[in-house]
């Protein structure tokens, strides 16, 4: 079986896991006003059982077809300490790209169910996902989602996570209409996680809930959400104990003309769905009419945009491209990427997170045989940092052994240990 089909077979493993596991039953509370533009809402508890069941069944889901398995990683996790409360959370925002047009975003806020009114907080970002409902305010679409649940809120953190724009219940103008999938826009996504934090802030708050310390993580996509909001949160003098990322793409510049114009054999191919998600985003979001057209070829156009939409699911629209991303692109559009020339790649050479110098204790981990990110992309910020004279920045090999999934876990195991180094013993 080749390496495009073992990845098929693991989406078709894990979103049948995902229907068939149990769930706890979606509430249908009315949301509760914290203030005019917060609101929030009960959406149901995991169990300790249903907690146990994310570290054991459903992580072995998430693993089939990776390049490892629960038992080849170094440590385990703990079995969860308390259940987990889980609410909706929904603010009203606006869109920087669009002269901050106003739209309407969501999260999710899990709290121990420990008795206790003071927790540190974990701000997970998540990695890309390609049906718009698989996003933290949705946990149970969601295992990244799940898997900080059961690692972290159920041993004692709070736990958020921002849907970002155009995922969820994410609507923007009076019609109500979707906003578009945000995919790799800083701004938007800057404000989506900005905007989150502090709605959960006043949501906490309302339930009597104190978060004296901040921790930020994010996988994939999350990991340069994470880096971009690190850069906000420190130009803002907001405090943050320490941070990590987990296959980061910090210059989607370098890790997207990567595989156009040095493709590899073992590439994932859902690179060509982040590419297309990609483009279209920068067409909507960077005022870019026609940009599309011009970079897929006209086989494939109708489609993308239909996948880009979330009306068309990812094994359907792969199933009708070649076998590389090159292949579902426009000759013109791929020789650019050798040269970085054109709106397009100028416009993303600007979204680089990483180039400064960072206060905040950082881990970058990266697997050694990642078939989206090379780990050469993730040691980007450790390389810059200590260029400009920085010293609390460092690598972490997730394992040489670890793809994209794999760096993820593994990155998961050594984090908890080391964020609980941090946390200062009146709050644990």
């Amino acid at each position: 079986m080749t390496l495009a089909a073992r990845r098929l077979l693991a989406v078709g493993l894990i979103l049948a896991a995902a229907a068939s596991a149990a769930r706890p039953s979606r509430s249908e509370e009315a949301f509760t006003p914290v203030k005019s533009s917060v609101r929030y809402r009960k959406i149901g508890v995991y169990d300790k059982a249903r907690l146990a069941a994310i570290i054991e069944t459903d992580l072995d889901a998430f693993l089939a077809g990776s390049t490892m398995k629960r038992g080849d990683f170094k440590g385990s996790f703990a079995p969860p300490r308390h259940a987990v409360a889980l609410y909706e959370v929904q603010f009203d925002s606006v869109i920087p790209e669009w002269n901050n047009e106003p739209t309407m975003s969501g999260g999710l806020l899990a709290i121990p169910d420990d008795g206790e009114t003071s927790h540190p907080l974990l701000s997970y970002q998540h990695g890309t996902v390609f049906g718009l409902d698989e996003v933290p305010s949705r946990p149970d679409n969601s295992f990244e989602t799940r898997l900080m649940l059961a690692a972290f809120a159920a041993q004692g953190y709070v736990v958020i996570g921002a849907d970002y724009f155009g995922l969820g219940a994410s609507r923007v103008g009076p019609s109500g209409r979707r906003a578009p999938n945000s995919f790799i826009v800083p701004e938007g996504t800057v404000q989506a996680m900005l905007d989150h934090f502090r709605a959960s802030g006043e949501v906490l708050a309302a339930l009597g809930q104190r978060t004296p310390q901040t921790f930020l993580y994010g996988w994939s996509q999350g990991g340069w959400s994470t880096m971009q909001f690190l850069r906000r949160l420190e130009a803002l003098e907001l405090p943050v104990t320490a941070a990590a990322t987990v296959s980061a793409p910090v210059d989607p510049a370098a890790a997207f003309r990567r595989p156009l114009a040095n493709p590899r054999r073992e590439d994932a191919a859902w690179i060509k769905g982040c590419i297309s998600n990609m483009i279209w985003a920068y067409e909507e979001y960077g005022r870019m009419p026609g940009f599309a057209a011009s970079a897929i070829r006209p086989e494939h156009l109708g489609a993308s945009r239909r996948f880009y939409e979330g009306d068309l699911d990812w094994p359907t629209f792969n199933g009708g491209l070649p076998a590389t991303a090159p292949e579902m692109l426009q000759p013109e559009f791929v020789a650019t990427a050798a040269t970085g020339r054109g709106r397009f790649w100028e416009t993303l050479e600007l979204t680089g997170a990483y180039r400064w110098r960072i206060k905040t204790p950082l881990r970058a981990y990266a697997g050694g045989t990642d078939e989206a990110i090379p780990a050469e992309v993730s040691r980007m910020v450790v390389e810059f940092d200590q260029l400009l004279g920085g010293r609390r920045v460092e690598f972490f090999s997730a394992g040489e052994r670890a793809d994209h999934r794999a760096s993820f876990v593994q990155a998961t195991l050594d984090l908890e240990p080391w964020l609980d180094s941090f946390v200062k013993p009146a709050v644990q």
